[in-house]
């Protein structure tokens, strides 16, 4: 038997039982349109009521909302977007979030939360923020409250830092320029999703059963792939490594494998094993 692919399932089922180990933390309150909430690999049908964990993904579609509820701290993303409840360490700590693509919109208790982007991370306390990510494009809007802005982060360590305050917005446009206004521009405003205009409800107090996750497919490497070049790469790098076991994945990871390191491993130990010593 090829020795490759006898040690690849044991080796990608250790992986998959570790991605798994995730914790509690709050609950999908509300629903409309469609979403998925990504766990491990597998895309899962969400409702009303979902308890979420540490690791998990809520992808929203286009026109429709999700709203998640942790320790008192509520946050709604409008489609099309995800976002990733990256996990934040010892608790009680800032809830950290991955907002991916979208509208969000955060009301938060403390301990609070930081929002991460590929272009900076603002930790929003106690306050109210809307924020809109378009690839590169950012916008920071505290409508309540006060946030400290952290810019420098896709290196993977904090920049310059500066704390905003409540009516301020700090844009980012795609070509890289960045400023900080009194108000948000009228784009903006106009782009802004309309229920945004209103209070954010609290509603986790409706939930008082856990409904089941519904199971739908596994990832595909066009979905993964956008994780494993982000921020997270390296977890996501250990979490995505069980589907290497499907033949389409494995083929498309390969085209790209220089990328990651481990799955190289995995999948031609042989250009890691100890070279022969030659003969005396």
């Amino acid at each position: 038997m090829n020795f490759r692919l006898a040690w690849l399932p044991l080796s990608l089922t250790l992986l998959s039982v570790a991605a798994h180990a995730a914790t509690d933390v709050g609950a999908v309150t509300l629903i409309e349109g469609s979403a998925r909430l990504l766990r491990g690999a597998t895309w899962f049908r969400i409702v009303a009521g979902v308890r979420v964990e540490d690791g998990d993904i809520i992808d929203v579609a286009e026109r429709a909302q999700a709203q998640v509820e942790v320790a008192g701290t509520a946050v709604n993303l409008a489609g099309p977007g995800a976002m990733y409840l990256a996990p934040a360490g010892a608790k009680p700590a800032p809830l950290m979030l991955t907002l991916a693509n979208g509208w969000f919109k955060v009301a938060a208790v403390p301990p609070g939360l930081r929002l991460r982007t590929t272009s900076a991370d603002v930790v929003v306390i106690e306050g109210v923020m809307v924020v809109r990510v378009a690839g590169p494009a950012v916008d920071f809007f505290i409508e309540a409250g006060s946030g400290k802005l952290i810019e420098g982060t896709a290196t993977g360590a904090d920049g310059s830092t500066r704390d905003m305050k409540r009516g301020e917005n700090w844009n980012k446009t795609s070509s890289g320029s960045s400023t900080m206004a009194a108000r948000p521009a009228k784009g903006f405003v106009d782009g802004m999703p309309r229920h945004f205009a209103d209070p954010l409800p609290t509603l986790a107090a409706k939930f008082k059963t856990k409904p089941e996750l519904v199971a739908d497919r596994e990832i595909t490497y066009a979905e993964a792939e956008p994780w494993l070049a982000g921020r997270d790469r390296a977890a996501f790098e250990r979490r995505f490594a069980s589907r290497l076991r499907d033949p389409a994945f494995r083929r498309a990871a390969e085209a790209n494998l220089a990328r990651y390191p481990s799955w190289d491993r995995m999948l031609h130990p042989e250009k890691y094993a100890p070279k022969p010593v030659p003969p005396t």
